[in-house]
C-alpha cells in the first residue's frame, strides 16, 4: 500500500508514520509511540499537536497518563474538504487584493524581454520567429552575409517567408554583395550611402527589434521584444529610406 498519498493531503512525513501507527495499534501512550515509529520524543509530541490541529488525532488520559488514537480514515476526507473550503475562502480574498496590488505597477514602467541568440541555429530561431510574427521586416544594415552562411536554410526560408505574404524591407550596407535570394518576391531594396555602414544589421518585425554582428559566418543576434523600441527603429528606417539610392 502507498502511503505517500497522505503527505499529498497536507501530512508531513512524520505524521504520516505516526499516525498509520495509530491506526494498527489504537489507543497507545506516548512512550510506546515513540518506540513504534523509532523518532525522537519531541519530534513524535511536535507531530501529535500538529494531527490533533488537523482533527486526526485525539486522546484520553488514563491513570494519568495520555493514551493516543487516530481518528477514522473517513476523517482524513473531512480534512481535504476543509482545506477546499479554506482555500477556496483565499481564493476569493486574494481575487479581492488583486487590484490593490496592480496599483503597486508603475504604468509608465516600460516593459519588453531581451534575448541573445548565437551562432548559426540563433539566426535560424530568429528567422523562424520571423515566420511565426507574420509581420512585415525592415531591415537597416543588411550584410548579404544570411545566404552564404546558411544557404541550406535561407531558401526555405524565403519560400515560406513568400507563403505568408511577409514583405521585406531591405537597406543594405554599402558595401554588401548583391542581394541573391531564390524568390526576389515581396521585397523592396535600397543601399545605404557608404558613411552610413555599420558593423551591424538591425532588423525589425513586429514588436521584435533584432541587432545582428556578423563576425565571419558568425551571427550573434541581440533581440529586444518591445513595441515602442519596435516602432522606433521603424521610423529611423523610412527615414534613411529617403536617403537611399
Amino acid at each position: 500500500m502507498d502511503t505517500r498519498i497522505l503527505e499529498d493531503v497536507g501530512l508531513t512525513r512524520s505524521e504520516r508514520e505516526i499516525y498509520l501507527a495509530l491506526l494498527k495499534t489504537g489507543q497507545t501512550p506516548s512512550g510506546k509511540l515513540t518506540k513504534e515509529v523509532d523518532m525522537h520524543r519531541s519530534r513524535v509530541y511536535e507531530s501529535l499537536n500538529r494531527l490533533m490541529e488537523k482533527g486526526l488525532v485525539s486522546y484520553v488520559i488514563k491513570n494519568g497518563v495520555k493514551h493516543f488514537s487516530a481518528a477514522t480514515p473517513e476523517r482524513l476526507l473531512a480534512y481535504v474538504e476543509d482545506q477546499e473550503t479554506l482555500l477556496g475562502e483565499k481564493k476569493k480574498e486574494l481575487a479581492q487584493f488583486i487590484p490593490e496590488l496592480k496599483k503597486l505597477i508603475d504604468p509608465l514602467k516600460p516593459e519588453a524581454e531581451a534575448h541573445v541568440l548565437s551562432g548559426p541555429e540563433g539566426f535560424k530561431t530568429m528567422r523562424r520567429d520571423v515566420l511565426k510574427v507574420k509581420k512585415d521586416i525592415y531591415m537597416i544594415g543588411a550584410k548579404g552575409k544570411e545566404y552564404e552562411a546558411l544557404h541550406y536554410f535561407f531558401p526555405q526560408f524565403e519560400k515560406l517567408r513568400v507563403q505568408h505574404k511577409i514583405f521585406w524591407h531591405i537597406l543594405f550596407d554599402n558595401e554588401a554583395p548583391e542581394w541573391n535570394s531564390p524568390t526576389k518576391k515581396l521585397v523592396a531594396i535600397r543601399r545605404l550611402p557608404k558613411t552610413y555602414s555599420t558593423p551591424t544589421a538591425i532588423n525589425i518585425y513586429g514588436d521584435r527589434t533584432v541587432s545582428v554582428l556578423w563576425k565571419g559566418k558568425y551571427p550573434l543576434c541581440f533581440m529586444i521584444i518591445n513595441k515602442d523600441v519596435a516602432d522606433s527603429y521603424r521610423k529611423w528606417f523610412r527615414l534613411l529610406w529617403e536617403y537611399a539610392a
